[in-house]
């Protein structure tokens, strides 16, 4: 065994996936055998089903490098009779799903309506491609062998080890109700070791398309499952994300002019209610639930099934000449139902962060490869601000007194939070861990004839606003204005009703319409009596400078 098999099979990952998953990692010879390769446009297909292997795949990457190239899994969905057949038999499974649209805010839902109908228009994975995918990923020969491309390489002082998986379908959208589908899919584990040996200090779970920053946890993490020397990946249902905690959570895609609609929502919504009662899940995007159960088939050390690795590196010929697809390009303009590049490239052909600098990718250039080490660094660089930051405040007191002003004997805010760091530091205790991914487990249930409401208003909500602004293009009951002031009331008020906050928002709402009242009262006084306003302003500020006066010259006495 080579000394980079032997890395990786000490830190290989545990897997856990959800009831219900469909595909599992699955071998790329396998795969091909099954499949089709295509040139976009016009060419049609360049390789048949059952004649593709890793080696052509290679040299038809290196002769038409640069041309728009995807692979072909599934020829036909499966339709009608078979359908329906693979539903009864295979399909139901036995994954239950959660409330996701009752575990988001009323913005969200709307948003998700929106998406929903632009499938209509967009590029998609047709239905019953997945049945289809899962009848020939089921007739694959060995279906008992569970590969992981591994991958070692060095890096800003770093042994990075790269664990990648591929798996013939990602069904998030078709069962389990998530953002997309798309033919194949490729995730990655990846496990930083400081050299020159010791154990390993980060470890980063891909997860949609967030960064490695925003998913990287410590190897120390509290929060990091482990099996002996094994860290335990919660495998989301059809999209197959790593999460480091089993539950099941919610997430939102966004794009840039979501965020601007975004944050005028959430300043209407606090008058619905503070921000502390907000719902559990994101008040805008588009709100999805990834399922990391945990509770469906397992790999790796202390469960059924036993990894089979494989190494790649940048001169495996698949990896660094196929810049294509790995399965059905839909040209979908926002991309979630394309299928994705290989572990080297992106979909545009250029090299993966992840792979190119992974370090760098995972934000830990900063961090360097001695966590112990840079905690100690940082508790000498804390010690001398401490006495740094002291001897300041002692000379500002000591300028106070000779002044003859009165010595503030608060404590130094920025001293204390100095002092804390170095305590902790002594003390060993780890920075705290940035978030695995932004995005949040459920909330726990209301009781059940609340949840029964919640749940259908949640499911009629985005119905209701699309008929009431119907109405209201074709013939506004109360004038448009206020036929949309009154429909934007109903549904706030619904919203509240259901998320018991109704008392809450009679009561802001009271509130703020006190204020306005009173206001306006105001503003209406000094204009049509400017003269007293002016003079009642230029009189306070002469009352309040000479207050301030005189508490300065008792001072000095």
């Amino acid at each position: 065994m080579s000394d980079d098999l032997r890395l990786l099979t000490r830190y290989e990952p545990v897997i856990r996936y959800t009831a219900g998953e469909l595909f599992l990692p699955t071998p790329v010879d396998g795969f091909l055998r099954a499949a089709s390769l295509w040139r976009g446009g016009r060419s049609g297909c360049l390789v048949p089903p059952g004649e593709l292997d890793p080696d052509r795949l290679a040299e038809h990457g290196r002769r038409l490098r640069g041309e728009p190239l995807y692979l072909r899994f599934v020829e036909q969905p499966l339709r009608g009779a078979a359908y329906r057949r693979w539903r009864r038999e295979v399909g139901s499974g036995t994954f239950r799903a959660g409330d996701r649209l009752a575990a988001v805010g009323l913005a969200a839902r709307l948003v998700d309506a929106a998406l929903r109908m632009s499938l209509l228009v967009r590029g998609t994975v047709p239905g019953g491609t997945r049945a289809a995918a899962q009848v020939r990923h089921a007739a694959r020969p060995s279906p008992e062998v569970r590969p992981y491309y591994g991958r070692v390489s060095r890096d800003g002082g770093y042994l990075v080890m790269q664990y990648w998986f591929f798996y013939a379908m990602n069904d998030w959208r078709s069962t389990f109700g998530g953002v997309n589908d798309h033919e194949a899919d490729w995730e990655q584990v990846t496990v930083f070791v400081a050299e020159p040996g010791g154990p390993p200090a980060w470890v980063v779970f891909s997860s949609h398309d967030k960064l490695g920053p925003e998913l990287r946890r410590r190897w120390d993490d509290p929060e990091l499952e482990r099996v002996g020397e094994h860290p335990v990946v919660y495998a989301g249902g059809g999209s197959h994300a790593g999460a480091y905690q089993p539950g099941d959570y919610v997430t939102t895609v966004s794009w840039p002019w979501l965020e601007t609609a975004g944050a005028w929502w959430r300043a209407a919504r606090r008058l619905v209610a503070p921000r502390s009662a907000a719902p559990a899940g994101p008040g805008f995007g588009l709100p999805f639930l990834d399922y990391h159960r945990g509770d469906g088939p397992g790999i790796g050390a202390g469960e059924r099934d036993a990894w089979t690795p494989v190494l790649i590196d940048d001169d495996t010929p698949w990896v660094r000449d196929y810049r294509g697809l790995w399965g059905l390009d839909t040209e979908d303009r926002f991309g979630g139902e394309r299928a994705p590049a290989g572990p080297r490239y992106e979909r545009d052909g250029t090299v993966r962060a992840s792979w190119g600098y992974p370090v760098t990718w995972a934000g830990l250039d900063a961090e360097g490869p001695d966590p112990g080490g840079a905690a100690a660094a940082r508790l000498r660089e804390v010690t001398a601000l401490i006495a740094r930051h002291r001897g300041l405040v002692r000379r500002r007191r000591a300028a106070a007194r000779a002044a003859g002003r009165p010595a503030d004997l608060r404590a130094d805010p920025d001293l204390e939070r100095l002092q804390a760091e170095r305590v902790a530091l002594a003390d060993g205790d780890p920075p705290p861990p940035p978030p695995a991914h932004p995005v949040h487990r459920l909330a726990a249930q209301p009781a059940a004839r609340r949840r029964r409401f919640l749940v259908l208003w949640s499911a009629a909500s985005a119905s209701v606003v699309l008929g009431g602004a119907a109405l209201i293009v074709l013939n506004p009951p109360l004038g448009v204005f206020w036929s949309v002031v009154a429909l934007l009331a109903m549904l706030v008020a619904v919203e509240a009703a259901a998320r018991s906050r109704l008392l809450r928002l009679l009561r802001r709402g009271v509130m703020t319409a006190v204020v306005l009242v009173a206001g306006w009262a105001l503003v209406e006084t000094a204009v049509q009596h400017w003269r007293v306003a002016v003079a009642a302003l230029l009189a306070t500020g002469a009352v309040a400078l000479w207050v301030a006066n005189l508490r300065a010259w008792l001072a000095r006495r």
